[in-house]
This record gives structure tokens, C-alpha cells and sequence, in this order.
């Protein structure tokens, strides 16, 4: 009953303060305040009244202080100030000034404000008419102009923009004005980059013509490398040029010792994250980064970093690489040909001349670990009955990047109502290879098409029967399903030129013996 009492009595207190603010409150009534317009409107008529009584005032003070005073009285005494008791004093306000007489200031509307009677100040003598497009003290003055029409013209002659993410080059080119132009931009862009390599986010420069057509197009691919199409001098023909800035070229040495994970231990060393990517893609075919690398594991490199205005812009080509650790010691070097360019392509040996890429992928994608493996028997997390898992579940975020295990050419690509998106690959030796669940494909994906290793084909997801984001990967020989981590795959050919080869990796072995991994990941 005390309690009910005691919650009785709050309620009614509460809507007492209610009805008080509501109601009876002046600054919160509702009624007040739906009237401050009129009285607004009452305070500016107001206000209006008291300025027309008291110019009406000041002008008859000022005709009485203009009759001609007694003899007796002194022109001192005409201009003597009259001050009543005073107040806290407020602006006053000031109606002429003349040349010989003091200001008139108008009674403030506080009463007891000081007040100045003189006498009422005549007209200035009209001063002779300046020289038109001067003031009158000489000064030149511009008569005011109004802005000039829009013609609707564009003044700018060129238009930067972003390519988006689901933009193809054909589109973009279409949007901007090209017409019957677009397709042979296409053309001549394509012997130089491949338009499908474009992403959303990267920039296009359309230079405009004087009669605001379309006269060229810029691909900004990165900020040292741009593909300008333009017409050639004739202005027929379209023609494509690939344009670089200028990048100062370091090599560096680097190395660190892994505790928790590899991108730690890079971040360690002082070491852009990038470096972490080049890393696993170089040893892909040997080892798993998320399920091999152990704390006490190390890695070295002697890496090529480009400077831009003396700012590091990225990392080159790896030169020499070692990992090691648990799961064994693997050494990889670059060698692209004896006395070769240095933009030739070019592949990746061991110490002994043999190639670090194999016929297939020991994963095809990065930082995973294995949720499910291969299970003839296993019991299914979603249809609950027992149902053969024919291939390795790859537990990693949506949208993880998805390689193409090895070079081959896409037989299908298309939503199964248990698989979800999937793509599968044919490849050399009777095996296939199938991944499921995928968010997404690689833009312009399609069935007949050839990939190469290593090639982003999809990204992860959780489409069809998934309980989470991951990829299922399951690889066929002859048509039947078998372990992919059993697959028995095969190096790539050796080095051609060995002899070469292995004068040229000298110094760089060399280099990596002289990194200390624990040094470096102290620094």
C-alpha cells in the first residue's frame, strides 16, 4: 500500500509540473507561443510610434531654438546643454552633422538619458556634379554591373571523374560524348592495358575540344602511369600512348622474426603491409600463411621500392626472398634472362634453378583456415544427414579475393541452388577444379574464357547452403572427385640459362645471409 501510495503521489506531481508548463507558464503555454508572430508584429508597430514621436519632438525643439533669443541672452547660453537626472545611459542617436555644428541627438527611449538641444542644422550647400565615372572627391568609381548572361557554354576544357564500380570502359566512353568514337578508343586503349583491369575509384580525364566534343581520353591507372587516346595530327585516326612519371628505384633489405602472424612481423620491421601480400603470393605454392606460419618462423628480402618526390610510393620486384620455419626453408629468385630489360616479365627459382610456381595452387586465396576438409562421410552443419564433403572449405571474410588454382579455361560460371555462385575451370591432365559460395565473379567472367594462375576470378561469399562466408574448393580428375591437399602436382620447367641464373643470384644470397630476422624486427 506504501508503495502505491508512494507512486500515486509522484504521477499527480508529475502531472501538476505538466499542467503548469503547459498552461500556465508563460514562456512554454502553447497559446503564447503560437502568438510570438503577433507580437512581434505589436513590438515593431511599437517600436515605429515612439521613432515618429520622438523625431516629432526634436523638430519642434528645433524651431523653438531657432527664434531669435533676448539681447541678454549669450549664444553660450543657446547651445548649453540641458541634462536631466541620468540614467544608465544607452546609444543615442544621431539624425545630421553639419560643418559648424555640433551633432543632433535624438532622446534615447530610456527616460532621464542625457539630451543636447542645438540648433537645427541647415543643409549642406550642394557641391558642384563630379565628372561622371568619379565620386566627388575625384576618386574613379565603376558603376555597378549586373553579372553577365550564362551562354550555357562550358569555359573548362577538360572533365576529371572516377570510374564506378560497376562502370565498364564502353559505358564510360558512351556517357561522356564519344558516340561512334567509343568503340575505337576501346581498340587502341586495349593494345596497352586491358580494359577489364579498371576499377571503380580510378580516375578518367576527358579533354574537350573548342567545339566541346570529346578530343582525347586519359586513364590515370596509378599516380606515375596514365594511357592518354587522342587523335593523331591528321585528327583521324585514334592513337594511344602510355605515359610514366618519373620514380627514383631503391633496393632494400628487410626481414623480421614472426610472434603472432607475418603481417605483425612485417608492421615490426618498419615495413609497408604491401609487403605482406608480395610475400604470401611468392610462396602460394608452398605455403599457407594462415595455417603453416608458427611464432618463431622468419622471413628476409631484398625488394626493389619506388620514391615519388622522395616519398615512398610502392614495392617493385622482389629480388630474393627466404621463409623458413616449422613447415621447412623455401628461398625464391628473380631472374628474367641474361643481360635482359628490366620491365621484361620474368619468373621465380629456388637456389637451384628449379621454379617456385607449380601446376596448381596450394591455396587459392590468402589468410585462411580450413573449416571443413575433405569427407566422404561428413555429417552436413544445414541438411542434417550424412552427405559426402567432396572438397576443402576455406573459412575467410566476404569478399576475399579468389585465384584460379591453376592456368585454364572457364567451362561454367552461373547460381546452383546449393553451391550459389559458382565457377569451375578445366585444366591440363584431365583436372577441373569447382568454387562455390562466391559473393561475387571477377568483372566480365565468362564461359570459354582462359585464365591464368593466380588470376582473381571471384570473391568469397555465403551464397546456397552456407552457414557462414567461405569458399568451397574441390578439384576432379577424369571426372571424379579426390583430396585436394593429396594432389600430386609438379614444378613448373627449371631455369633454361643455369649457369647464368646462378652467377646472377650470387650477391643476393649473399645479402640474405647477412640479414639478422631478430635485429631487424627489434629496430
Amino acid at each position: 500500500m506504501k508503495s502505491s501510495l508512494r507512486l500515486g503521489v509522484l504521477l499527480v506531481g508529475l502531472v501538476g509540473v505538466n499542467v503548469y508548463v503547459f498552461f500556465f507558464n508563460r514562456k512554454t503555454a502553447p497559446r503564447d507561443v503560437l502568438n510570438m508572430q503577433s507580437t512581434a508584429k505589436t513590438m515593431e508597430v511599437s517600436r515605429r510610434e515612439i521613432l515618429s514621436a520622438d523625431v516629432r519632438k526634436l523638430k519642434t525643439a528645433a524651431v523653438k531654438e531657432s527664434t531669435p533669443a533676448p539681447a541678454s541672452a549669450s549664444a553660450a547660453t543657446q547651445a548649453t546643454a540641458v541634462v536631466e537626472p541620468a540614467a544608465p545611459a544607452s546609444p543615442p542617436i544621431v539624425l545630421a552633422r553639419a560643418k559648424s555644428s555640433p551633432p543632433v541627438i535624438l532622446a534615447s527611449a530610456k527616460v532621464g538619458t542625457p539630451v543636447i538641444r542645438v540648433p537645427f542644422a541647415p543643409p549642406p550647400e550642394p557641391m558642384p556634379a563630379a565628372p561622371r565615372g568619379t565620386t566627388p572627391h575625384g576618386a574613379f568609381q565603376v558603376p555597378f554591373a549586373p553579372p553577365p548572361e550564362d551562354d550555357g557554354e562550358a569555359h573548362e576544357d577538360q572533365v576529371e571523374k572516377k570510374f564506378g564500380n560497376a562502370d565498364t570502359l564502353g559505358q564510360v566512353l558512351a556517357r561522356e560524348g564519344f558516340g561512334p568514337a567509343g568503340p575505337q578508343v576501346v581498340a587502341v586503349l586495349a593494345k596497352l592495358v586491358d580494359p577489364r583491369s579498371i576499377r571503380g575509384g580510378q580516375k578518367y580525364i576527358v579533354h574537350l575540344g573548342d567545339d566541346g566534343t570529346p578530343a582525347s581520353f586519359e586513364y590515370q591507372a596509378s599516380a606515375i602511369l596514365r594511357y592518354l587516346v587522342e587523335k593523331d595530327e591528321d585528327g583521324g585516326a585514334w592513337k594511344a600512348r602510355k605515359l610514366e612519371a618519373a620514380v627514383e628505384l631503391k633496393t632494400a633489405e628487410a626481414g623480421g622474426l614472426v610472434e603472432s602472424s607475418l603481417y605483425e612481423s612485417v608492421q615490426k620491421a618498419g615495413e609497408s603491409t604491401a609487403l605482406v601480400s608480395l610475400l604470401v603470393e611468392l610462396f602460394a605454392w608452398d605455403v599457407n600463411f594462415y595455417t603453416d606460419t608458427h611464432p618463431g618462423d622468419h622471413w628476409k628480402v631484398v625488394v626493389e621500392k619506388q620514391f615519388l618526390g622522395g616519398q615512398f610510393y610502392k614495392y617493385g620486384r622482389v629480388l630474393a626472398a627466404e621463409y623458413g620455419g616449422k613447415t621447412g626453408t623455401f628461398r625464391a629468385f628473380f631472374w628474367n634472362g641474361k643481360g635482359a630489360a628490366r620491365d621484361k616479365p620474368g619468373k621465380y627459382y629456388d637456389e637451384h634453378g628449379l621454379a617456385n610456381s607449380k601446376t596448381m595452387l596450394k591455396t587459392p586465396l590468402r589468410f585462411v583456415r580450413i573449416s571443413s576438409k575433405f569427407d566422404r562421410k561428413r555429417f552436413h552443419p544445414i541438411l542434417h544427414v550424412e552427405k559426402a564433403h567432396l572438397g576443402i572449405d576455406y573459412a575467410a571474410p566476404a569478399g576475399t579475393p579468389v585465384w584460379a588454382s591453376a592456368t585454364g579455361r572457364v567451362v561454367e560460371v552461373g547460381m546452383k541452388r546449393g553451391s550459389g555462385n559458382t565457377i569451375v575451370l578445366a585444366h591440363a591432365n584431365g583436372l577441373s577444379t569447382r568454387y562455390y559460395h562466391l559473393s561475387r565473379y571477377a568483372r566480365g567472367l565468362h564461359a570459354g574464357q582462359q585464365v591464368k594462375q593466380k588470376e582473381v576470378i571471384g570473391f568469397v561469399g555465403m551464397t546456397g547452403l552456407a552457414t557462414g562466408p567461405h569458399l568451397h574448393f574441390s578439384v576432379t580428375k577424369n571426372g571424379a572427385f579426390v583430396d585436394p591437399s593429396k594432389l600430386q602436382v609438379n614444378r613448373d620447367a627449371p631455369v633454361p640459362d643455369h649457369a647464368a641464373f646462378m652467377d646472377a643470384i650470387r650477391p643476393r644470397i649473399a645479402a640474405l645471409r647477412t640479414i639478422q630476422p631478430g635485429a631487424v624486427a627489434r629496430n
